[in-house]
């Protein structure tokens, strides 16, 4: 283990990524009953739903970068090689771009029928969380001087 070099981007990166993956459990949208219109199937109940239930083709990157995002922590802690911790950088920094663009698009146009979709405090977080652990690949990744 070489706890001596990692950096705060590390460290940033991998506890956001366990973060997120406990925030997309909690609430993040909230679908509210509106008028039957035509053919369309809105339900007659208010629904919360997480990330997991709200969020499909948004999901796989979401998913991705918390994983790499913990990769990179553990990557420095355990690394043999300087190839791994790097490759973890790169990859974090470019799916986290991907998944912070898709996420900003979800909390401007929700999933669903989003006429009548709430935001709830999941999503902010979730974001947040998102922007943060590409931030800290970010910082990681720009960090050249290595203790």
């Amino acid at each position: 283990m070489t706890a001596s070099k990692v950096r705060i981007g590390d460290v940033v990166a991998g506890v956001g990524g366990v973060a997120l993956l406990v925030v997309m459990f909690f609430p993040w949208y909230r679908f509210l009953p509106g008028p039957s219109v035509g053919t369309r199937n809105i339900p007659d109940t208010e629904t919360v739903q997480t990330a997991w239930q709200a969020l499909t083709l948004t999901l796989v990157p979401l998913v991705l970068v918390a994983l790499l995002g913990i990769a990179l922590l553990a990557t420095t802690l355990f690394q043999r090689t300087q190839a791994w911790p790097v490759a973890a950088q790169v990859f974090t920094v470019l799916v986290g771009a991907i998944a912070s663009l898709w996420l900003v698009i979800r909390l401007i146009n929700p999933p669903g029928d989003n006429l009548f979709a709430t935001r709830l405090w999941g999503s902010y977080v979730g974001t947040a969380l998102v922007l943060a652990i590409t931030a800290g690949a970010w910082s990681s990744m720009r960090d050249e001087i290595r203790p």
